[in-house]
């Protein structure tokens, strides 16, 4: 009996070891996945506010609540709480504004994209509506090929992508759906 119970409590906890052991499986490719730096910020800041330069005068301020920077193959900076963005004339005053709930900011290529609620409002108060917009501060441009609907004194205009200029100021829409217009009843 003495036997039996000294073989037992050596046999149970090496079985239960086995059991424990090869239960679980690591795939090295999830493990270095998860422990990997590329899918870490190497900064993170909160409460931001970038002023963007060009030909020696502010042209651009950039807001957001916070923002991840993150570099690699490519380097990009992510504002995963939102972002708001005012672009100005040579005098400082605002000649347009973007808000959205989310922004990637893609360094090399010089390309930032608003995802989410995105909403634009230019000098005129004329109001862009969409879900996706990118700005290309190369071209000076702002595109997207989802639809949109833009807001203006006298029209709703709908559509389905749009070009325009960086400050909203000049634009075409690619594929209008609807125009409504809106008249004052006096």
């Amino acid at each position: 009996m003495n036997t039996l119970k000294n073989i037992l409590t050596i046999v149970i906890p090496i079985a239960l070891a086995i059991g424990m052991f090869s239960g679980c499986k690591n795939d090295i490719n999830e493990v270095d996945a998860l422990t990997s730096m590329d899918n870490m910020p190497v900064e993170v800041r909160k409460g931001v506010k970038l002023y963007y330069s060009q030909n020696a005068r502010v042209s651009a301020l950039l807001k957001a609540k916070t923002m991840e920077r993150y570099v690699g193959e490519e380097e990009y900076t992510v504002m995963p709480d939102g972002v708001y963005l005012e672009t100005y004339d040579s005098t400082m005053v605002v000649t347009s504004s973007l808000e959205a709930d989310y922004g990637i900011q893609l360094t090399e290529k010089n390309l930032m994209e608003a995802k989410g609620n995105v909403r634009v409002v230019n000098e005129k108060g004329e109001k862009l509506n969409t879900e996706q917009l990118f700005w290309d501060t190369e071209r000076m441009e702002i595109y997207t090929d989802l639809p949109v609907k833009i807001i203006t004194a006298d029209q709703i205009i709908e559509g389905d992508g749009l070009v325009s200029n960086e400050d909203f100021s000049e634009y075409k829409i690619k594929k209008i759906r609807g125009i409504i217009s809106l008249e004052d009843d006096e």
